[in-house]
């Protein structure tokens, strides 16, 4: 869990290094377009860009795999907001709010200066009820606080998805961002030949 956290930290820092001046605190989303991918979908705003050379940009977590990685193509109150998607295949049976817990713990651990926003109950589009996590926080010493938005599902037993906003703290109101987390879902065509 705490390398997960650690690599998580690295890839939103990663993420993270194009700063500007300009200050606008709006998601423009130019309308959401739904992605499918192998074993979930999302929907993303038209103005963010997936990051297809994933492998060369981001380091290779150490535990899961990076599902996605998506960023604002404009920056928003001098940040280029983001989405990371992991996904890890789960050792014993949970479901999405403890998965988003026990994430949380290795969050509060790893990140410096935590401090909790919100701490809610979530539920996605397709009524899978989760835990949001709402939280400033710095990687290391030498960058900048950011907030983050942090849920996680479940779609089986044995496939877990963490999903990590990140966004410039000037950015006060969230309710797009949580929009955008609730599109999250599970593909009815997932594999559970193996539960």
């Amino acid at each position: 869990m705490l390398k997960k956290i650690l690599i998580l930290s690295i890839l939103m820092f990663t993420l993270s290094s194009c700063w500007s001046d300009e200050t606008t605190a709006d998601l423009e989303t130019n309308g959401l377009t739904t992605f499918e991918w192998t074993g979930y979908s999302i929907s993303i705003p038209g103005n963010w860009d997936v990051m297809n050379d994933k492998k060369n940009i981001l380091p290779e977590p150490s535990q899961g795999k990076i599902e996605l990685s998506v960023q604002s193509s404009q920056p928003k109150g001098g940040f280029l907001n983001n989405l990371l998607i992991l996904s890890d295949t789960l050792k014993t049976f949970t479901n999405s709010v403890e998965y988003s817990m026990a994430n949380n713990v290795g969050a509060r651990r790893e990140y410096i200066d935590y401090l909790e926003l919100e701490n809610k109950e979530f539920t996605f589009l397709d009524e899978n009820k989760s835990q949001l996590y709402v939280f400033e926080a710095k990687y290391n010493l030498e960058t900048p606080k950011l907030k983050f938005l942090q849920t996680a599902y479940v779609c089986n037993p044995n496939k877990g998805y963490f999903l990590t906003i990140a966004i410039s703290p000037s950015i006060k109101k969230i309710d797009k961002y949580e929009t955008l987390l609730s599109t999250f879902s599970c593909n009815p065509w997932e594999d559970l030949s193996e539960l």
